[in-house]
């Protein structure tokens, strides 16, 4: 299920609780599904988001002054080095002169917002601000699926593999971070999917970027996905599995 991750990076305890706060009176009213990281300091955060995976459902929210030999802005600059400018950011300090070099550093924020005016308010609407722009792109880009009585959506992206569920007439879809029960036909599930998906047994679909490589076991032949799962290709499968691995 697609998840935002807000990263926040501020000097001061003080700030990181009031902004967590308003960030989460916002989001707790919302159907987005979402988690907070917070940083005192540049390289705990810079050293956080090299590892990330995925940029597209990040959201930084970054003061200027870290009382650090580097400030706010580089780490802003390092950030979109990193993140191709996936992600939106949002900057929230008390040296508003400084919006100029905001433009300098050419790092396209969302927001540059006051602490010493009015911030809570100010931050409510750029949030506010950010899940219209957030909505529109996962609506764009997201699967829509129906468990229950909720709809939940989900990036292709995020989709390792697909299985049929032989106990119950249901599919069990596995992503990067959870599994997830669908009332579906693996039949029905494909018609959804994108080019970037392969059938590689009549049970089984994984996504073709996350197949690792192929290998034999004893006699049977093997796709190795992110995870280093293993899941057998059937014979008359397997032509078409190693030609898309040779793409």
């Amino acid at each position: 299920m697609i998840s935002l991750n807000i990263i926040i990076c501020e000097d001061k305890q003080e700030y990181i609780k009031e902004v967590s706060r308003i960030v989460k009176l916002l989001f707790d009213n919302s159907d987005i599904k979402y988690s907070i990281n917070t940083f005192n300091n540049y390289e705990e955060t810079i050293n956080y988001i090299e590892s990330l995976d995925s940029y597209e459902d990040c959201l930084y929210i970054l003061d200027i002054d870290l009382k650090q030999d580097k400030n706010g802005l580089l780490l802003g600059r390092e950030i979109r080095d990193i993140d191709d400018y996936k992600g939106e950011m949002i900057y929230i300090t008390a040296y508003i002169h400084q919006m100029s070099s905001v433009f300098k550093y050419k790092l396209r924020i969302l927001d540059f917002l006051d602490k010493g005016y009015n911030m809570e308010n100010d931050l409510k609407e750029a949030l506010k601000t950010y899940l219209k722009i957030y909505r529109h792109r996962i609506e764009n880009k997201a699967l829509l699926f129906k468990v229950g009585t909720d709809v939940i959506m989900v990036k292709p992206s995020d989709i390792i593999w697909i299985e049929t569920d032989k106990h119950k007439k249901k599919i069990i879809m596995h992503t990067t971070t959870e599994q997830i029960s669908i009332n579906l036909t693996l039949k029905e599930i494909q018609e959804k999917l994108t080019e970037e998906f392969i059938q590689i047994h009549r049970c089984i679909i994984v996504n073709k970027e996350h197949i690792k490589k192929i290998e034999y076991i004893n006699e049977d032949l093997y796709v190795v996905l992110t995870g280093d799962i293993k899941e057998i290709i059937s014979k008359r499968r397997e032509k078409e599995v190693r030609a898309c691995i040779l793409q």
